[in-house]
């Protein structure tokens, strides 16, 4: 079943399916929260911002509190990356 969900989370990341990311940030799994941060820092939206914050401090595994934490710096370093260039025109 887990290997299931691993693959739903990668068609997720595939279709940026970020609300569906978001969702799984709460399943029961530690590896499919894992698995969907990591894929929410790839994909890199925004929407995640909220959601890793939280997440990055609350989950009870420290793995996925890892997880969480990088990806969302991946996601702010990409939303400043847009800033600056949107801020250059």
């Amino acid at each position: 079943m887990i290997m299931a969900q691993r693959k739903d989370i990668d068609a997720m990341r595939r279709s940026r399916d970020v609300d569906g990311l978001i969702l799984a940030l709460s399943d029961p799994e530690e590896i499919v929260r894992q698995t969907a941060a990591e894929a929410l820092g790839l994909v890199g939206d925004e929407r995640a911002i909220e959601p890793l914050a939280r997440l990055k401090f609350l989950d009870p595994d420290a793995g996925v509190r890892r997880a969480a934490s990088l990806a969302h710096t991946q996601v702010a370093a990409r939303l400043a990356g847009q800033r600056a260039v949107g801020g250059l025109k």
